[in-house]
């Protein structure tokens, strides 16, 4: 038998996961912040500097300097509310979904694991003192977080993540019906689900560390 995982001591690590990554969100965005206005600070002063010493060598028409200048202030202004609506739209993304995230990224890491072993397990069927302990309730919890993912959370999520989760979910389905009705192996079957969970790990990992605005270092 499988160990029976208390969820009552996980919830606590759990929490204590989404406020860790909540709180080096907002540290990454003030610090980011803060770097934009010293960099803006610093290329503006020296813009000024270097418009009154070239008007003073070159007398400019001063009339056209301030078109120019206001139709540069318009593109500046343009470009910052479009990349802040970009940057408020990943937060409402993170913001909603960061709890059901963490949980799917948990679900892929159990069935990849659960996966291995399984695999390892046929490989050594004829030396039962050789295989390892399978959870078979992670293909159970990672199907109904896709399931869950493609239902109820998708006009909340990311369109490329749900696309990848699609795909996953098809192959995942595909590779069933081979398995039941066309004769594929088992051992087949496992390996091409594991590089499918894998995959989709990968991605899921790389979508939570952009819309959250934690980079790996």
């Amino acid at each position: 038998m499988p160990a029976q995982i208390d969820h009552r001591e996980c919830a606590p690590i759990k929490q204590g996961a989404v406020a860790w990554l909540a709180m080096k969100h907002l540290f990454n965005r003030l610090e980011f912040n803060l770097i934009k206005i010293v960099l803006g600070t610093l290329f503006g002063f020296t813009i000024t500097i270097w418009y009154v010493a070239l008007d003073l060598k070159f007398n400019f028409n001063h009339s056209l300097s301030v078109n120019i200048v206001i139709a540069m202030a318009t593109i500046v202004a343009a470009a910052i509310h479009f990349d802040s609506q970009q940057k408020l739209r990943k937060d409402r993304i993170w913001d909603t979904n960061k709890t059901f995230l963490l949980e799917l990224a948990q679900a892929l890491s159990d069935v990849i694991k659960a996966t291995e072993n399984e695999i390892h397990n046929i490989y050594c069927s004829n030396d039962p003192e050789e295989e390892l302990e399978v959870d078979y309730k992670a293909f159970k919890r990672v199907k109904g977080k896709i399931e869950y993912a493609l239902t109820v959370c998708h006009p909340l999520m990311d369109k490329s993540l749900i696309a990848a989760i699609k795909r996953h979910n098809e192959k995942d389905d595909r590779i069933t019906h081979e398995v039941n009705n066309e004769g594929l192996e088992n051992l087949e079957a496992y390996q091409i689900m594991l590089s499918e969970h894998k995959v989709l790990y990968s991605q899921l990992l790389k979508f939570m560390s952009e819309v959250s605005g934690v980079k790996n270092t």
